[in-house]
Protein backbone atom coordinates (compact mmCIF):
# COMPACT_ATOMS: atom_id res chain seq x y z
CA UNK A 1 0.00 0.00 0.00
CA UNK A 2 2.88 2.36 0.87
CA UNK A 3 4.49 1.45 -2.42
CA UNK A 4 1.31 2.37 -4.28
CA UNK A 5 1.05 5.72 -2.51
CA UNK A 6 4.69 6.44 -3.33
CA UNK A 7 4.03 5.66 -6.99
CA UNK A 8 1.05 8.07 -7.04
CA UNK A 9 3.15 10.79 -5.44
CA UNK A 10 5.81 10.27 -8.07
CA UNK A 11 3.15 10.55 -10.76
CA UNK A 12 1.91 13.77 -9.12
CA UNK A 13 5.38 15.23 -9.42
CA UNK A 14 5.56 14.20 -13.05
CA UNK A 15 2.24 15.94 -13.73
CA UNK A 16 3.41 19.14 -12.06
CA UNK A 17 6.67 19.03 -14.02
CA UNK A 18 4.88 18.45 -17.32
CA UNK A 19 2.55 21.41 -16.75
CA UNK A 20 5.35 23.70 -15.58
CA UNK A 21 7.37 22.83 -18.69
CA UNK A 22 4.35 23.61 -20.91
CA UNK A 23 4.41 20.18 -22.56
CA UNK A 24 0.88 19.01 -23.49
CA UNK A 25 2.09 15.56 -24.61
CA UNK A 26 3.79 14.96 -21.29
CA UNK A 27 0.64 16.11 -19.49
CA UNK A 28 -1.45 13.59 -21.46
CA UNK A 29 0.98 10.84 -20.56
CA UNK A 30 0.97 11.81 -16.89
CA UNK A 31 -2.83 11.84 -16.81
CA UNK A 32 -2.89 8.21 -18.03
CA UNK A 33 -1.20 7.15 -14.79
CA UNK A 34 -2.75 6.99 -11.31
CA UNK A 35 -2.39 10.58 -10.08
CA UNK A 36 -4.11 13.22 -8.01
CA UNK A 37 -5.26 15.85 -10.50
CA UNK A 38 -5.44 18.42 -7.67
CA UNK A 39 -2.12 17.59 -6.00
CA UNK A 40 -0.55 20.67 -4.38
CA UNK A 41 2.99 21.94 -3.91
CA UNK A 42 4.30 23.84 -0.88
CA UNK A 43 2.55 27.01 -2.06
CA UNK A 44 -0.76 25.23 -2.34
CA UNK A 45 -0.68 25.30 -6.13
CA UNK A 46 -2.21 22.57 -8.23
CA UNK A 47 -1.35 21.79 -11.86
CA UNK A 48 -4.25 24.02 -13.00
CA UNK A 49 -2.55 27.00 -11.31
CA UNK A 50 0.63 26.44 -13.31
CA UNK A 51 -1.29 26.00 -16.54
CA UNK A 52 -3.23 29.23 -15.91
CA UNK A 53 -0.06 31.19 -15.07
CA UNK A 54 1.50 30.06 -18.33
CA UNK A 55 -1.62 30.65 -20.39
CA UNK A 56 -1.50 27.23 -22.01
CA UNK A 57 -5.10 26.75 -23.10
CA UNK A 58 -4.49 23.22 -24.39
CA UNK A 59 -3.21 22.05 -21.01
CA UNK A 60 -5.96 23.93 -19.17
CA UNK A 61 -8.55 22.05 -21.22
CA UNK A 62 -6.83 18.72 -20.55
CA UNK A 63 -6.92 19.36 -16.81
CA UNK A 64 -10.54 20.52 -16.90
CA UNK A 65 -11.50 17.36 -18.82
CA UNK A 66 -9.73 15.38 -16.10
CA UNK A 67 -12.09 17.03 -13.56
CA UNK A 68 -9.61 19.30 -11.85
CA UNK A 69 -10.86 21.83 -9.32
CA UNK A 70 -10.95 25.16 -11.16
CA UNK A 71 -11.71 26.96 -7.90
CA UNK A 72 -8.64 25.66 -6.09
CA UNK A 73 -6.99 28.45 -4.06
CA UNK A 74 -3.28 28.52 -3.25
CA UNK A 75 -1.84 29.88 0.04
CA UNK A 76 -2.21 33.43 -1.27
CA UNK A 77 -5.84 32.90 -2.20
CA UNK A 78 -5.07 32.89 -5.91
CA UNK A 79 -7.52 30.86 -8.01
CA UNK A 80 -6.68 29.73 -11.55
CA UNK A 81 -8.85 32.53 -12.98
CA UNK A 82 -6.98 35.16 -10.97
CA UNK A 83 -3.66 33.58 -11.89
CA UNK A 84 -4.48 33.79 -15.60
CA UNK A 85 -5.61 37.43 -15.22
CA UNK A 86 -2.51 38.35 -13.20
CA UNK A 87 -0.24 37.01 -15.93
CA UNK A 88 -2.29 38.64 -18.70
CA UNK A 89 -3.45 35.52 -20.52
CA UNK A 90 -6.76 36.50 -22.09
CA UNK A 91 -7.52 33.17 -23.80
CA UNK A 92 -6.80 31.30 -20.59
CA UNK A 93 -9.17 33.62 -18.74
CA UNK A 94 -11.87 33.03 -21.35
CA UNK A 95 -11.36 29.27 -21.18
CA UNK A 96 -11.76 29.23 -17.40
CA UNK A 97 -14.81 31.50 -17.55
CA UNK A 98 -16.39 29.20 -20.14
CA UNK A 99 -15.71 26.28 -17.79
CA UNK A 100 -17.70 28.02 -15.07
CA UNK A 101 -15.03 29.74 -13.00
CA UNK A 102 -16.53 32.12 -10.46
CA UNK A 103 -16.12 35.75 -11.53
CA UNK A 104 -16.48 37.12 -8.00
CA UNK A 105 -13.45 35.41 -6.47
CA UNK A 106 -10.69 37.43 -4.79
CA UNK A 107 -7.31 36.59 -3.33
CA UNK A 108 -6.23 37.26 0.26
CA UNK A 109 -5.55 40.90 -0.62
CA UNK A 110 -9.10 41.14 -1.96
CA UNK A 111 -7.90 41.56 -5.55
CA UNK A 112 -10.53 40.45 -8.04
CA UNK A 113 -10.01 39.60 -11.71
CA UNK A 114 -10.03 43.25 -12.80
CA UNK A 115 -7.61 44.34 -10.09
CA UNK A 116 -5.24 41.49 -10.91
CA UNK A 117 -5.24 42.54 -14.54
CA UNK A 118 -4.73 46.24 -13.67
CA UNK A 119 -1.84 45.60 -11.30
CA UNK A 120 0.01 43.88 -14.11
CA UNK A 121 -1.06 46.10 -16.98
CA UNK A 122 -3.06 43.43 -18.82
CA UNK A 123 -5.14 45.78 -20.96
CA UNK A 124 -7.06 43.15 -22.92
CA UNK A 125 -7.88 41.12 -19.82
CA UNK A 126 -9.07 44.25 -18.03
CA UNK A 127 -11.28 45.17 -20.98
CA UNK A 128 -12.77 41.66 -20.97
CA UNK A 129 -13.34 41.81 -17.20
CA UNK A 130 -15.20 45.09 -17.64
CA UNK A 131 -17.37 43.45 -20.30
CA UNK A 132 -18.19 40.74 -17.78
CA UNK A 133 -19.34 43.38 -15.31
CA UNK A 134 -16.31 43.76 -13.04
CA UNK A 135 -16.58 46.63 -10.57
CA UNK A 136 -14.42 49.49 -11.84
CA UNK A 137 -14.85 51.26 -8.49
CA UNK A 138 -14.07 48.33 -6.23
CA UNK A 139 -11.18 48.36 -3.75
CA UNK A 140 -8.74 45.81 -2.41
CA UNK A 141 -7.61 45.32 1.19
CA UNK A 142 -5.37 48.41 1.00
CA UNK A 143 -8.23 50.47 -0.37
CA UNK A 144 -6.69 50.70 -3.84
CA UNK A 145 -9.08 50.83 -6.77
CA UNK A 146 -8.30 49.29 -10.16
CA UNK A 147 -7.37 52.81 -11.30
CA UNK A 148 -4.83 53.20 -8.50
CA UNK A 149 -3.31 49.80 -9.21
CA UNK A 150 -2.90 50.67 -12.88
CA UNK A 151 -1.55 54.14 -12.06
CA UNK A 152 0.97 52.82 -9.54
CA UNK A 153 2.53 50.67 -12.23
CA UNK A 154 2.36 53.41 -14.87
CA UNK A 155 -0.02 51.61 -17.24
CA UNK A 156 -1.29 54.75 -18.98
CA UNK A 157 -3.46 53.07 -21.62
CA UNK A 158 -5.14 51.02 -18.93
CA UNK A 159 -5.71 54.12 -16.80
CA UNK A 160 -7.46 55.71 -19.77
CA UNK A 161 -9.62 52.61 -20.29
CA UNK A 162 -10.71 52.66 -16.65
CA UNK A 163 -11.48 56.39 -16.72
CA UNK A 164 -13.55 55.86 -19.85
CA UNK A 165 -15.51 53.17 -18.00
CA UNK A 166 -16.42 55.24 -14.96
CA UNK A 167 -13.40 55.03 -12.66
CA UNK A 168 -13.19 57.90 -10.17
CA UNK A 169 -9.91 59.78 -10.20
CA UNK A 170 -10.60 61.17 -6.70
CA UNK A 171 -11.02 57.78 -5.00
CA UNK A 172 -8.59 57.35 -2.10
CA UNK A 173 -6.99 54.34 -0.46
CA UNK A 174 -6.52 53.71 3.27
CA UNK A 175 -3.77 56.33 3.52
CA UNK A 176 -5.87 58.83 1.54
CA UNK A 177 -3.79 58.61 -1.62
CA UNK A 178 -5.39 59.05 -5.00
CA UNK A 179 -4.38 57.49 -8.29
CA UNK A 180 -2.39 60.67 -9.00
CA UNK A 181 -0.51 60.28 -5.71
CA UNK A 182 0.55 56.73 -6.48
CA UNK A 183 1.45 57.56 -10.08
CA UNK A 184 3.74 60.32 -8.77
CA UNK A 185 5.20 58.02 -6.16
CA UNK A 186 6.28 55.73 -8.99
CA UNK A 187 7.48 58.58 -11.21
CA UNK A 188 5.11 57.90 -14.10
CA UNK A 189 4.95 61.16 -16.04
CA UNK A 190 2.58 60.11 -18.82
CA UNK A 191 0.15 58.53 -16.39
CA UNK A 192 0.21 61.56 -14.08
CA UNK A 193 -0.28 63.95 -16.99
CA UNK A 194 -3.30 61.95 -18.21
CA UNK A 195 -4.87 61.94 -14.75
CA UNK A 196 -4.43 65.70 -14.41
CA UNK A 197 -5.86 66.19 -17.90
CA UNK A 198 -8.88 64.10 -16.92
CA UNK A 199 -9.59 66.17 -13.82
CA UNK A 200 -7.58 64.56 -11.02
CA UNK A 201 -7.13 66.85 -8.02
CA UNK A 202 -3.58 68.21 -8.23
CA UNK A 203 -3.65 69.37 -4.61
CA UNK A 204 -5.19 66.26 -3.02
CA UNK A 205 -3.70 65.49 0.40
CA UNK A 206 -2.85 62.07 1.74
CA UNK A 207 -2.95 61.15 5.44
CA UNK A 208 0.39 62.94 5.94
CA UNK A 209 -0.87 66.05 4.17
CA UNK A 210 1.31 65.39 1.14
CA UNK A 211 0.33 66.42 -2.36
CA UNK A 212 1.36 64.61 -5.54
CA UNK A 213 4.15 67.19 -5.90
CA UNK A 214 5.54 66.22 -2.49
CA UNK A 215 5.70 62.57 -3.50
CA UNK A 216 7.37 63.34 -6.82
CA UNK A 217 9.98 65.42 -4.99
CA UNK A 218 10.69 63.05 -2.11
CA UNK A 219 11.08 60.15 -4.55
CA UNK A 220 13.48 62.18 -6.72
CA UNK A 221 11.43 62.22 -9.94
CA UNK A 222 12.84 65.33 -11.60
CA UNK A 223 10.95 65.18 -14.89
CA UNK A 224 7.67 64.50 -13.11
CA UNK A 225 8.16 67.50 -10.82
CA UNK A 226 8.41 69.71 -13.89
CA UNK A 227 5.32 68.05 -15.39
CA UNK A 228 3.33 68.83 -12.24
CA UNK A 229 4.59 72.40 -12.10
CA UNK A 230 3.60 72.87 -15.75
CA UNK A 231 0.14 71.61 -14.77
CA UNK A 232 -0.16 74.36 -12.17
CA UNK A 233 0.51 72.51 -8.92
CA UNK A 234 1.07 74.69 -5.86
CA UNK A 235 4.85 74.94 -5.58
CA UNK A 236 4.72 75.99 -1.91
CA UNK A 237 2.20 73.44 -0.64
CA UNK A 238 3.12 72.15 2.83
CA UNK A 239 2.41 68.77 4.37
CA UNK A 240 1.23 68.11 7.92
CA UNK A 241 4.73 68.87 9.22
CA UNK A 242 4.90 72.13 7.29
CA UNK A 243 7.40 70.67 4.83
CA UNK A 244 7.55 71.93 1.25
CA UNK A 245 8.64 70.10 -1.86
CA UNK A 246 11.71 72.37 -1.97
CA UNK A 247 12.77 71.29 1.52
CA UNK A 248 12.33 67.65 0.50
CA UNK A 249 14.39 68.14 -2.65
CA UNK A 250 17.17 69.80 -0.66
CA UNK A 251 17.17 67.02 1.92
CA UNK A 252 17.46 64.48 -0.89
CA UNK A 253 20.32 66.41 -2.58
CA UNK A 254 18.24 66.77 -5.75
CA UNK A 255 19.60 69.93 -7.34
CA UNK A 256 17.60 69.43 -10.53
CA UNK A 257 14.31 69.33 -8.63
CA UNK A 258 15.35 72.30 -6.50
CA UNK A 259 16.12 74.28 -9.67
CA UNK A 260 12.70 73.47 -11.15
CA UNK A 261 10.93 74.47 -7.93
CA UNK A 262 12.86 77.72 -7.56
CA UNK A 263 12.25 78.59 -11.21
CA UNK A 264 8.54 78.11 -10.53
CA UNK A 265 8.73 80.61 -7.67
CA UNK A 266 9.25 78.39 -4.63
CA UNK A 267 9.69 80.45 -1.47
CA UNK A 268 13.13 79.78 0.07
CA UNK A 269 12.03 81.48 3.29
CA UNK A 270 9.31 79.03 4.32
CA UNK A 271 9.91 77.13 7.55
CA UNK A 272 8.36 73.86 8.62
CA UNK A 273 6.72 73.15 11.97
CA UNK A 274 10.07 72.96 13.77
CA UNK A 275 11.49 76.05 12.11
CA UNK A 276 13.47 74.29 9.42
CA UNK A 277 14.00 75.73 5.96
CA UNK A 278 15.37 74.47 2.71
CA UNK A 279 18.78 75.90 3.60
CA UNK A 280 18.94 73.90 6.84
CA UNK A 281 18.02 70.78 4.88
CA UNK A 282 20.71 71.38 2.28
CA UNK A 283 23.33 72.06 4.97
CA UNK A 284 22.36 68.92 6.89
CA UNK A 285 22.64 66.92 3.66
CA UNK A 286 26.09 68.45 2.93
CA UNK A 287 24.80 69.56 -0.49
CA UNK A 288 27.20 72.39 -1.30
CA UNK A 289 25.83 73.05 -4.77
CA UNK A 290 22.27 73.35 -3.44
CA UNK A 291 23.40 75.63 -0.59
CA UNK A 292 24.97 77.91 -3.21
CA UNK A 293 21.78 77.77 -5.29
CA UNK A 294 19.58 78.69 -2.31
CA UNK A 295 21.85 81.55 -1.27
CA UNK A 296 21.69 82.89 -4.80
CA UNK A 297 17.90 82.96 -4.40
CA UNK A 298 18.08 84.94 -1.20
CA UNK A 299 18.03 82.27 1.50
CA UNK A 300 19.01 83.78 4.87
CA UNK A 301 21.69 81.78 6.75
CA UNK A 302 21.17 83.68 10.02
CA UNK A 303 17.68 82.57 11.06
CA UNK A 304 17.29 79.81 13.61
CA UNK A 305 15.00 76.84 14.12
CA UNK A 306 13.30 75.78 17.35
CA UNK A 307 16.63 74.47 18.65
CA UNK A 308 18.22 77.88 18.00
CA UNK A 309 20.29 76.39 15.22
CA UNK A 310 21.05 78.42 12.12
CA UNK A 311 22.18 76.80 8.87
CA UNK A 312 25.70 77.89 9.83
CA UNK A 313 25.58 75.88 13.07
CA UNK A 314 23.98 72.92 11.29
CA UNK A 315 26.81 72.89 8.76
CA UNK A 316 29.37 73.32 11.52
CA UNK A 317 27.88 70.69 13.80
CA UNK A 318 27.25 73.04 16.74
CA UNK A 319 27.45 71.59 20.23
CA UNK A 320 23.99 72.75 21.32
CA UNK A 321 22.10 70.63 18.87
CA UNK A 322 18.56 69.38 18.55
CA UNK A 323 17.39 66.00 19.80
CA UNK A 324 18.70 62.71 18.52
CA UNK A 325 17.36 61.99 15.04
CA UNK A 326 18.17 65.44 13.65
CA UNK A 327 20.58 64.62 10.84
CA UNK A 328 23.53 66.87 10.11
CA UNK A 329 26.49 66.49 7.79
CA UNK A 330 29.57 64.61 8.98
CA UNK A 331 32.23 66.90 10.48
CA UNK A 332 35.13 67.79 8.25
CA UNK A 333 33.21 67.53 4.96
CA UNK A 334 31.61 70.93 4.71
CA UNK A 335 34.30 73.64 4.69
CA UNK A 336 32.93 74.88 1.36
CA UNK A 337 29.45 75.22 2.86
CA UNK A 338 30.82 77.11 5.87
CA UNK A 339 32.69 79.49 3.58
CA UNK A 340 29.52 80.17 1.59
CA UNK A 341 27.35 80.67 4.66
CA UNK A 342 29.87 82.79 6.53
CA UNK A 343 30.40 85.06 3.55
CA UNK A 344 26.68 85.45 3.02
CA UNK A 345 26.01 86.06 6.72
CA UNK A 346 28.60 88.84 6.79
CA UNK A 347 27.04 90.46 3.74
CA UNK A 348 23.54 90.04 5.16
CA UNK A 349 24.27 91.71 8.48
CA UNK A 350 26.60 94.49 7.36
CA UNK A 351 27.06 96.66 4.34
CA UNK A 352 29.52 99.49 3.88
CA UNK A 353 28.27 103.04 4.08
CA UNK A 354 29.82 105.83 2.10
CA UNK A 355 31.67 107.04 5.22
CA UNK A 356 33.33 103.66 5.71
CA UNK A 357 31.19 102.56 8.67
CA UNK A 358 28.95 99.53 8.73
CA UNK A 359 25.24 99.33 9.48
CA UNK A 360 22.77 96.47 9.66
CA UNK A 361 21.33 95.61 6.30
CA UNK A 362 17.60 96.23 5.73
CA UNK A 363 15.72 92.91 5.70
CA UNK A 364 12.38 94.23 4.61
CA UNK A 365 12.45 91.78 1.76
CA UNK A 366 11.32 89.04 4.10
CA UNK A 367 12.70 86.51 6.54
CA UNK A 368 14.46 83.35 5.55
CA UNK A 369 13.48 80.13 7.17
CA UNK A 370 15.57 78.06 9.38
CA UNK A 371 15.45 74.57 8.02
CA UNK A 372 16.39 71.40 9.68
CA UNK A 373 16.25 68.40 7.44
CA UNK A 374 15.68 65.77 10.02
CA UNK A 375 12.99 63.22 10.34
CA UNK A 376 10.36 65.93 10.85
CA UNK A 377 11.32 67.56 7.56
CA UNK A 378 11.29 64.43 5.45
CA UNK A 379 9.74 61.46 7.12
CA UNK A 380 9.42 59.26 4.05
CA UNK A 381 12.61 57.90 2.59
Amino acid sequence: MAEGRSRVQQNDLLLHEAVIKNEPAAVREALLRPTDINCRNNYGRAPIHWAASRGNVEIIKLLIEAKCDIEAADKFGMRPLLMAAWHGHLEAVKTLVAAGACLAVTNKKHNDILQCACARGALDVAAYALQLGADVRGADAAGDSPLALAARAGHTALVELLLNNGARSDAVNKVSRTALHVACEGGHCATAALLVERGADREARDSSGRTPLHLAAVHRHTELVQTLLDAGCDVDATDSNGVTALQMACAQCCRGIAEHLLAAGANVHLQNNVGSSALHAACAADATDIVELLLAHGADPALTDQWSQSPVSVAGGGTDGPPEGFRRAARGSFSAILDLLTATTNLDHHQDNSDGSTTPRDKSGGHSPAANEGENAVSER
